[in-house]
């Protein structure tokens, strides 16, 4: 009888343990994290929170690195209207996604500028923003044209889709990207300000 209980107290320890162990690590990855699953499994959305994140870092580092007016402004704009934008994406993906980390792509081109001033600096962002916006747009003309119906819940109890929020940031990226060229071509020009 002794035997029987301790073998019996055994096993339930090792599978406490096993269990503690699993539930810990998937803490840890984020596997118990509903949220954190229905994100993973909407591409469009993760891309598009990747994309802003990338936006506002360059734009802040042309707040403080740029010493031409023009662009000064535009990377204002920028971080005013992408955070506006992650804020809503945040909200779109059930909230709670406090980190969003950058692709591989997007880190380069944050160091590579962050070794850059003056003209040389102004005009790598600028081509940097206008290259962003243009696959931003396409990724947002194809996502709208898509029609796709893939519902995700809103916190509220309503349900969103990818392509209403590509509608809906469309403009607003279009706005960016005609502004961005104009100033591009300021830059390469020499003029430092845009052809009105």
């Amino acid at each position: 009888m002794k035997k029987c209980l301790i073998v019996l107290i055994g096993v339930g320890l090792l599978t406490g343990i096993r269990a503690y162990g699993q539930s810990n690590q998937s803490g840890r990855t984020g596997q118990s994290d509903p949220q954190r699953n229905a994100r993973a499994g909407d591409p469009f959305l993760d891309r598009t929170m990747e994309m802003n994140q990338a936006e506002i870092d360059l734009s802040r580092m042309a707040e403080n690195k740029s010493q031409n007016p023009r662009v000064k402004e535009y990377a204002q704009m920028m971080v005013q209207d992408h955070t506006q934008a992650q804020d809503k994406l945040r909200s779109a993906a059930g909230g709670g996604q406090s980190q969003v980390h950058l692709s591989k792509q997007h880190q380069q081109l944050s160091e590579r500028l962050s070794r850059l001033s003056g003209e040389q600096f102004d005009t790598q962002y600028m081509n940097a923003m206008v290259q962003d916006h243009q696959q931003a747009v396409q990724m947002f003309q194809k996502e709208t044209n898509s029609g796709t119906t893939s519902q995700r819940q809103k916190p509220n109890g309503g349900s969103d889709t990818d392509a209403s929020i590509a509608r809906e940031m469309l403009p607003t990226l279009q706005k960016h990207l005609d502004e961005a060229q104009q100033i591009s071509r300021a830059l390469q020009g020499g003029t430092g300000k845009p052809n009105k």
